[in-house]
């Protein structure tokens, strides 16, 4: 993806049902695709972190490929104005005034941003929810690439349109993409549900699963104090690469990748059914 028509196109090559499910602080459409029959219990979202866009262009490639009966929801890039940031630059993308200087200062007059984390407003989407908010190790309270937990909790558009999916309370399992790692992140604080089912998906993969006991803020976490239901954030692609992922490495992640979509609707189904 290197602009916004394109990942707009790749959301409609997908075969998927689209909705459009909020917008980033630019106006840009924030896409739901959904895969599959009946309606879905699993909520899979990527793009969080702008630097780790490697997770849209994943779960863009699994959407197309899936052929699984349970229905999954999929957002491919929930922070997409600081995706393009990060590809684009500052001269790549509209921007006022106000918006570049703000851009600047908090990247240290640094015009390379192609290790941004945060959305356009340099607020760090993962720090933004309401579960610890501002508690986290490595929060800042300051506009920074990465880290910078907003004015408070829910503070952005793109944290809002996530949150208005999770607190209609329809999913069993939600999953946040991230990279780099090869690690599946399980547990909030005390809360620690559905054990064996998050070991089955990080088995699946080839991951370790740890728990993140310093964790504060993130969309896991907010899903699981929230809801008490299994959410997990799965960290793709190995530590011996940069950021930004390498793309050429995309083939080899879709390959490790491409049974959780399957596993993930029977876990989610399983579950609802075992909630009822």
């Amino acid at each position: 993806m290197q602009s916004y028509k394109d990942y707009l196109d790749c959301c409609y090559q997908c075969g998927a049902f689209l909705a459009t499910v909020g917008y980033t602080v630019k106006g840009r459409e924030i896409k739901m695709l959904t895969k599959g029959i009946g309606e879905a219990k699993t909520l899979i979202v990527g793009g969080v972190h702008a630097r780790e866009h490697i997770t849209c262009d994943l779960l863009l490639a699994l959407t197309a490929a899936y052929e699984g009966r349970n229905a999954i929801d999929v957002i491919p890039a929930l922070n997409l104005d600081g995706i393009l940031l990060t590809k684009l630059g500052l001269n790549g993308i509209p921007l006022t005034l106000r918006e570049r200087n703000l851009l600047l200062a908090a990247n240290n007059g640094d015009t390379d941003f192609s290790l941004w984390k945060a959305n356009i407003r340099a607020v760090d989407i993962n720090n933004n929810f309401d579960a610890g908010w501002g508690e986290g190790k490595g929060n800042v309270f300051a506009p920074a690439p990465h880290g910078y937990v907003g004015t408070h909790p829910h503070s952005e558009p793109e944290t809002v349109a996530a949150v208005k999916l999770m607190d209609s309370r329809k999913y069993s399992l939600v999953i946040a993409y991230h990279s780099k790692g090869e690690e599946v992140y399980w547990g909030f604080r005390n809360k620690k549900p559905y054990k064996k089912e998050a070991t089955r998906i990080a088995d699946a993969l080839g991951y370790p699963l740890k728990e993140t006991p310093e964790s504060a803020g993130g969309l896991k976490d907010y899903w699981i104090q929230k809801t008490g239901r299994l959410g997990l954030t799965v960290e793709v692609g190995e530590d011996r690469f940069p950021h930004p992922y390498p793309v050429s490495e995309l083939p080899n992640l879709v390959a490790r990748h491409k049974d959780i979509f399957r596993l993930s609707g029977e876990i989610a189904t399983e579950l609802w059914n075992k909630d009822l």
